[in-house]
C-alpha cells in the first residue's frame, strides 16, 4: 500500500505583515472573509503560540462579541478563512459546514505523476495529539481500528510538468470531509506529496511553506441566503512552480 514519503527537514514559518484589513476579501454585517497568509494561526490554542485571526479580527473591529473563526486552516497554509461577526451567522454557517454544504477548493503543487486526471482519495485518518501528526490507512484496513476516522478528498489534475525537482503537478483539491491535516496526508498517501510541506511533503529550494492554498469557498449566505463564491488569489506564480529545484 502507498505510504507517505519520509518527512523533510523543518522549514521556518513565514512572518507576514499583520495587516488584517488588507487581507479582507469579503465583508458584510454578518461575515468577514480574509485571505490568511501562511504563518498566521486561525485561532488561539492550536498547539503553538503566535498571532491568530480571531485576536486580529477583534482588534480590527474593536469588539469581541460575535467575532469567531468558523473553520481553520493549518498555520502555514494560506487562503480563504471565514469569520463570523454575529452569533446568528456563526450558528447557521457552522451548521452548514457540519452538513457539508460549504464547498472548499484548494490549489496544491505536488511532486509526482498522477495516474488519472481525477480521483477521490478514500483513506481513514488517525491523529496523534502528542506529536500533532496524522496517519492514513486504507479504508478496509482501518475498519477495525476505532481511532481511525473516515476521510475523503476529491482531487483534479490541472497541469503536469517536469521541473528540476522532478515531475510535478498542479491540483484542485476539494475535501469532502474535514479532518485535521486531511489534504496534506491524503496527497502524501497517494504519492503526490505537497512541495514545501515539512511534515508530509518534499522540500524545494527557496520554498518556506507548503504550496497549498485555499483559493475559493462556495456556500449560501447564512442570513441573506444569497449564493456566494469567495476567492483568494494564489500567493505564488506558475513561473515559480515550474522552476522548483531540490
Amino acid at each position: 500500500m502507498p505510504r507517505p514519503p519520509p518527512r523533510s527537514r523543518h522549514h521556518a514559518a513565514p512572518s507576514p505583515r499583520l495587516e488584517f484589513g488588507a487581507w479582507i476579501v469579503f465583508e458584510d454585517e454578518h461575515l468577514v472573509a480574509v485571505n490568511k497568509p501562511a504563518g498566521v494561526l486561525s485561532q488561539g490554542g492550536e498547539g503553538g503560540a503566535g498571532v491568530n485571526l480571531v485576536d486580529l479580527a477583534r482588534a480590527h473591529f474593536a469588539r469581541t462579541e460575535g467575532i469567531g473563526v468558523l473553520h481553520r486552516l493549518d498555520r502555514n497554509v494560506s487562503g480563504v478563512v471565514l469569520l463570523s461577526k454575529t452569533p446568528r451567522a456563526a450558528r447557521a454557517l457552522s451548521m452548514a459546514i457540519a452538513k457539508g454544504e460549504v464547498e472548499r477548493i484548494y490549489r496544491a503543487i505536488v511532486r509526482g505523476e498522477p495516474r488519472e486526471d481525477h480521483v477521490v482519495v478514500d483513506a481513514s485518518l488517525r491523529k496523534n495529539e502528542r506529536t500533532n501528526e496524522v496517519e492514513a490507512l486504507p479504508k478496509d484496513r482501518a475498519a477495525n481500528e476505532p481511532e481511525f476516522k473516515s476521510a475523503e478528498t476529491d482531487v483534479t489534475v490541472l497541469d503536469r510538468w517536469h521541473a528540476p525537482l522532478g515531475p510535478c503537478a498542479a491540483l484542485d483539491v476539494r475535501p469532502i470531509t474535514g479532518r485535521s491535516h486531511q489534504i496534506r496526508v491524503h496527497l502524501a498517501f497517494v504519492r503526490l506529496p505537497i512541495v514545501g510541506d515539512p511534515k508530509y511533503g518534499v522540500p524545494a529550494r527557496g520554498v518556506m511553506r507548503p504550496l497549498l492554498h485555499a483559493r475559493a469557498m462556495r456556500f449560501r449566505h447564512p442570513v441573506t441566503r444569497a449564493e456566494l463564491t469567495i476567492e483568494a488569489p494564489l500567493p505564488w506564480t506558475d513561473q515559480l512552480a515550474h522552476s522548483l529545484r531540490p
